[in-house]
């Protein structure tokens, strides 16, 4: 929400962006149909990267009315990924080069509404979604954005509920739980977007011993390369934590995205949790609003995914990256 309201000062700013980067035109449009298109670009031009290996990048089209502006996305463990937007939309595809037999032509792509939930006056409810977890009992839990609550689906996604974190109140203004991950020690962290300084790293933290509706939570900070925010974190096989960060720079107007590690084990509420850089997504073939991450363990190394947010504008795109991390090459 921080970033389509900065992208729209620009326009304010800059008329003539208007004729490149405008809104796309609204349309009604239900077809689940999903195209990809390979943009990767050669090997020689990549940079930056560190330990990982660009393995593939896609730009994902669809005539669907509600495709786009995805934040949020989770391993459905079939081959497929589920992803949400920040206006309740739910997208399960199967990313290129993934074979899945099992599952029916017509369920290869589907895009519905995410949370089924009717206000006072009976109308649809939209949640902006900005993070998801898929929970060892099959229930997701969904942070919103400029929210306190977050919400639980069960494994059958027949019935949700709010589950109120009293400590959001005092996050910002659309600072929300923009980043949550479950460890696999039961742990749950959130990552505030909007609570760092804009020339510092310090952003703040929340970690729970269990599930939020089980346990309190417990503040902490964490230092972020300066000027950039977290989007999304999931733990690697070693235990500790793959975050994603991302800022938008004015001048030309683009998007940065650098990729984090921290180990969860040092955390200490009485002190930030240290961030080791390892990568930069900022060269203009690759850069882009990347929110979701996915982390699938592989023989040949972890593989990572990375899917934008196209913030309904016409020069974004919604691209899916396929990173291979070399674990070797991991700080120690």
């Amino acid at each position: 929400m921080r970033v389509r309201r900065g992208l729209a000062i620009l326009f304010l700013l800059i008329p003539l962006l208007w004729t490149t980067w405008g809104w796309e035109p609204a349309s009604r449009n239900n077809q689940q149909i999903l195209r990809f298109a390979d943009i990767a670009p050669a090997a020689e031009s990549v940079t930056g990267l560190g330990p990982f290996r660009l393995e593939g990048l896609w730009r994902m089209e669809s005539p669907n009315s509600r495709f786009g502006g995805w934040s949020a996305m989770i391993d459905m463990g079939t081959g497929q990924f589920l992803t949400f937007s920040d206006r309740n939309m739910r997208l399960r595809f199967t990313p290129p080069g993934v074979a899945t037999p099992d599952i029916p032509k017509a369920k290869q792509v589907g895009i519905r509404r995410a949370i089924y939930f009717k206000g006072p006056r009976g109308e649809w409810a939209v949640f902006d979604i900005e993070s998801a977890v898929a929970a060892p009992d099959d229930s997701i839990w969904f942070g919103l954005e400029d929210d306190d609550r977050l919400i639980r689906i069960d494994a059958d996604r027949s019935k949700g509920a709010f589950v109120k974190i009293p400590a959001l109140r005092d996050w910002p203004k659309n600072g929300g739980a923009e980043a949550m991950a479950r460890l696999r020690d039961g742990r749950w962290m959130l990552l505030c977007e909007t609570c760092g300084a804009r020339r510092g790293g310090l952003h703040l933290g929340l970690v729970f011993p269990d599930a939020p509706d089980r346990s309190k939570p417990q503040p902490f900070g964490i230092e972020l390369p300066p000027g950039f925010d977290p989007v999304d974190m999931v733990q690697l096989p070693d235990g500790r934590l793959l975050i994603l960060t991302r800022r938008l720079a004015l001048f030309p107007p683009h998007f940065e995205s650098r990729l984090v590690l921290a180990d969860p084990a040092r955390l200490d509420p009485k002190r930030p949790l240290a961030t080791q850089e390892l990568a930069r997504i900022d060269s203009p073939a690759l850069r882009e609003n990347y929110e979701a991450m996915v982390v699938q363990h592989a023989p040949q190394g972890p593989l990572v995914w990375l899917l934008s947010d196209d913030n309904g504008l016409a020069l974004q795109e919604t691209r899916l990256m396929k990173l291979r991390l070399d674990i070797r090459r991991l700080p120690h």
